[in-house]
């Protein structure tokens, strides 16, 4: 039997358990096999509900005689959900993704100056518990529960749970809002039951003290009644002076105002380097006529290759007054126009990913997918994605001639929301793509299909979506959900040392 009589058997119930096997291998095999069947099947629904459709005799509606009975109108929603539930059990069966999950219990929401053991903390990660080491500056840790605590180097602290968390060392400043009541600080000889309020706590050589700022909260010390402490009340030895949670955020403002000021001396520098081919800091004039030129700050200046924003509105970038440009619709994107072949590129940027909502999600794409042009994306597992193709011209087109390379994940549900420094490089002699994240090394790879010497080239690109994909690309909506406020291309490749310099210019703490 073929394909169309198989899918008939099966729909009126008629259908052998030899039969079966072929038609389940016809689906396993081929998705238009699989498409054909739900056309099918959606058919004799429609057949059931109207069965004079295929005698070409219709019924008077204005006849009430002529009225189907009432159970008949949940025939096609019966029959659709038998065909697709037929079509799920023949299909093949893959594990659904795993969800998205977080072991977190708090967030580094601010630092100031700070250095800790774990190197690789940031402001804006997700904090498992576990014991953080602070050596020097100020960090301020929001719990889940919605207590917040600022620590002062050096410090130790244990965090616990959402609600609970310990100071093994140094001082820490805890406010706890009502929905946060009975957040517990433990500290050596005794914990800490807060009830609404603000206090601090300072442990040296094993010693606690004490000191309330607004409310209460309860004292369990061993061998001892629960005491309550109120406002202005303290427990030991408080002569040390304790920051104040609101002075911390004069001390950052003026940090970030530093660290602004930093990176635009470094960028004045920058855009002269020989290599670059176009650099894109995301300035807006505010006395521009239109709002929508994106340009090209490379010098000496090539205007030819400025941006047009489209759709995409302007955004607070890494610092208050620096200025991005933020992308949350189909429509949102830069177009740009590159001319030049190149021999050797880097890409990098400074992107702050809302969401990895798509199979592939654009950050620099050329329209239409030509020989030698570069895609970059993130791929939907959160990694990084480089490719590059070279078709000959004798070779169908449906031959698979790109080389696809990725990176290991970098954006998962902890990495979200927050400003990362991306970067690619590529050399179209060895075929090396190297990767990195954060000045960090994520992905390595020459691929089985490169052959030396072919030249690069960019024409009309995106930056951040695809403005012409590829006639019938299954996956033509590409647009990326977040922001981005830095976009260099070289034409050359960039060393680690540079790559990282990069990411150490321009990082927001």
């Amino acid at each position: 039997m073929n394909l169309k009589s198989l899918i008939h058997a099966q729909l009126d119930g008629q259908i052998t358990p030899q039969q079966h096997g072929q038609l389940e291998e016809f689906l396993r095999a081929d998705w238009q096999a699989r498409r054909l069947y739900l056309e099918l099947a959606d058919q004799h629904a429609r057949l059931l509900q109207q069965p004079q459709i295929g005698t070409g005799r219709l019924p008077n509606p204005t006849l009430e005689s002529a009225k189907p009975p009432k159970w008949q109108k949940f025939i096609p929603a019966l029959a659709t959900a038998a065909a697709v539930a037929v079509a799920f059990f023949l299909w093949p069966r893959q594990s659904p993704p795993a969800e998205a999950t977080s072991n977190g219990v708090a967030m580094l929401s601010q630092t100031l100056d700070a250095e800790f053991a774990q190197n690789t903390l940031r402001s804006g990660d997700t904090i498992t518990p576990g014991t953080i080491k602070l050596a020097q500056g100020l960090a301020q840790l929001e719990f889940f529960s919605g207590a917040t605590v600022l620590v002062e180097g050096s410090a130790e602290i244990e965090i616990i749970s959402t609600w609970e968390a310990r100071c093994i060392s140094g001082r820490v400043r805890v406010h706890v809002p009502p929905a946060a009541k009975g957040f517990l600080m433990h500290a050596p000889g005794m914990k800490l039951e807060d009830l609404g309020t603000e206090f601090a706590l300072n442990v040296q050589n094993e010693t606690s003290a004490v000191r309330v700022f607004e409310g209460e909260i309860i004292a369990h010390s061993k061998d001892k009644a629960p005491a309550s402490l109120t406002e202005g009340m303290t427990l030991g030895d408080t002569t040390d002076s304790f920051l104040p949670i609101s002075e911390l955020q004069g001390l950052v403002k003026q940090r970030e105002a530093q660290r602004f000021a930093d990176w635009q001396t470094w960028s004045q520098a920058t855009r002269k380097d020989p290599r670059l081919i176009a650099y894109y800091t995301f300035k807006h004039w505010p006395d521009d006529r239109w709002d929508r030129l994106v340009n090209n700050f490379t010098e000496p200046k090539h205007k030819n290759r400025a941006g047009g924003a489209v759709g995409a509105r302007w955004t607070e970038g890494r610092w208050p007054g620096k200025e991005a440009l933020e992308f949350k619709r189909p429509g949102d994107r830069v177009r740009l126009n590159i001319d030049g072949t190149y021999s050797a590129i880097t890409l990098a940027c400074w992107v702050k990913v809302d969401s990895v909502d798509k199979k592939y999600n654009s950050l620099l794409l050329t329209d239409g997918y030509e020989n030698g042009e570069p895609h970059w994306q993130i791929y939907e597992d959160g990694s990084l994605m480089f490719s590059i193709i070279y078709r000959p011209e004798n070779a169908a087109k449906s031959a698979k001639y790109n080389q696809m390379y990725y990176s290991k994940p970098v954006f998962t549900s902890d990495s979200l929301g927050r400003w990362h420094h991306l970067a690619v490089t590529y050399d179209n002699m060895s075929g090396e793509v190297i990767q990195y994240c954060d000045g960090s090394e994520v992905g390595r790879a020459i691929s089985s299909l490169h052959v030396p010497g072919h030249k690069i080239t960019f024409g009309p690109c995106e930056i951040a979506n695809w403005g012409l994909p590829t006639q019938g690309h299954e996956f033509p909506i590409r647009n990326l959900n977040g922001a981005i406020d830095e976009f260099a291309i070289y034409g050359s490749v960039l060393g680690p040392t540079e790559v990282l310099a990069l990411f150490q210019a321009g990082k927001p703490e």
